[in-house]
């Protein structure tokens, strides 16, 4: 199969998984980088792709703290919870998978068909690793997974629902919440500001998308209905300070510290949570 010929097809969203792919690979390959993934280095050496237009220290940097941040938290979820089933929604080429596999867990990728046959070229499914060709808001993934008899399941949702409006992140997380009491989720997010205020456009990343949805306090969600709780949230400008240069500084203003953060929630029946905030 031609995956280059699929990835000129990609619509503008999906087609950032090539960005956060070559980032990864960037970092990758950097002395004491912040994250290793050796699968996005294999990928992006398969590809014949101009990836110089993705070039930026700072873009790199910052996935690669979103990366270190997410990966610690499946981590330890899958440390606690050996046979968990995660569901990685608008998956793109997420190498997850492979930097954190305890040969025991289930893992269940969910994005547009368009994506599929990249992904089959590039990963592959086996009985544990698995792909399910889905917009993330058609929920028909949903019912899939329920058939599965699938209990507790960790969601992630990286790099994904910036994109998509409030009453659709709304719409999505009540109906996560609804078909899996007492599941969990992580997932990044932006500030009011920046998501109003930033644009991919085609000068710097060659394709024209907007960010939709932004929130300043994570804790605003908990208001969404009843059974949502706000159990942690990191700031990627906490970390790695020398690697963002400037923007390090912002750190130490709360209205910019809050621009770029992540957030776990657990989602529960009864309203009886595991978790105390920390």
């Amino acid at each position: 199969m031609n995956s280059n010929s699929s990835i000129a097809n990609l619509p503008p969203v999906s087609e950032t998984l090539l960005i956060t792919t070559y980032l990864r690979s960037l970092e990758t390959q950097r002395v004491n980088g912040i994250i290793k993934d050796d699968k996005s280095v294999e990928i992006v050496d398969c590809l014949d792709y101009d990836f110089s237009q993705y070039n930026s220290s700072l873009n790199q940097a910052l996935i690669a703290i979103r990366t270190e941040v997410i990966d610690e938290f499946v981590s330890h979820f899958i440390l606690q919870n050996p046979h968990t089933t995660v569901v990685n929604l608008g998956a793109g080429l997420c190498t997850r998978f492979f930097r954190l596999d305890n040969s025991l867990v289930h893992w269940i990728e969910i994005d547009i068909p368009l994506v599929k046959p990249i992904w089959d070229s590039f990963l592959g499914e086996t009985e544990r690793h698995q792909f399910h060709a889905s917009c993330v808001l058609n929920l028909n993934w949903i019912k899939k997974i329920k058939e599965m008899k699938v209990r507790n399941p960790l969601f992630i949702a990286e790099g994904l629902l910036m994109f998509f409006s409030e009453i659709e992140v709304k719409y999505l997380l009540q109906n996560i919440r609804d078909s899996f009491p007492n599941s969990e989720i992580i997932f990044d997010s932006l500030g009011v500001f920046l998501a109003q205020n930033s644009r991919l456009n085609s000068q710097s990343l060659g394709f024209n998308t907007s960010y939709k949805w932004g929130i300043d306090d994570l804790a605003e969600i908990e208001n969404w209905g009843a059974r949502i709780k706000l159990v942690n949230q990191w700031h990627y400008l906490d970390r790695h300070k020398t690697r963002l240069g400037w923007l390090g500084l912002f750190s130490y203003l709360p209205m910019l510290r809050k621009q770029v953060k992540i957030g776990h929630f657990q989602f529960c029946q009864e309203g009886l949570f595991n978790y105390t905030k920390t």
